[in-house]
């Protein structure tokens, strides 16, 4: 699945870091954290679905593919457990 970042300003994440998130329950946002920090939210599923992500569970990881600083965007690459 790829996903999109909406980073709360600008972090100095580069291509190739491990992004972590988990469900905030209470909110139904998913946080995006790199290195133990909150910087994100989960902003959009560019390819995969919300069937998908339901099925990856609460707490999963990935790695980013892109930044685009200017837009406080990142794109994520997260994937699929199998079986």
């Amino acid at each position: 699945m790829k996903m999109t970042v909406l980073m709360a300003g600008q972090y100095d994440i580069v291509n190739g870091s491990k992004i972590d998130f988990r469900l905030d329950q209470e909110k139904h946002l998913y946080i995006a954290e790199c290195e133990g920090k909150a910087f994100g939210l989960l902003n959009q599923i560019k390819k995969g679905s919300k069937r998908q992500l339901k099925k990856i569970g609460n707490e999963f990881s990935g790695v980013v593919l892109r930044t685009v600083p200017e837009q406080y965007l990142l794109e994520v690459l997260v994937e699929r457990k199998v079986g």
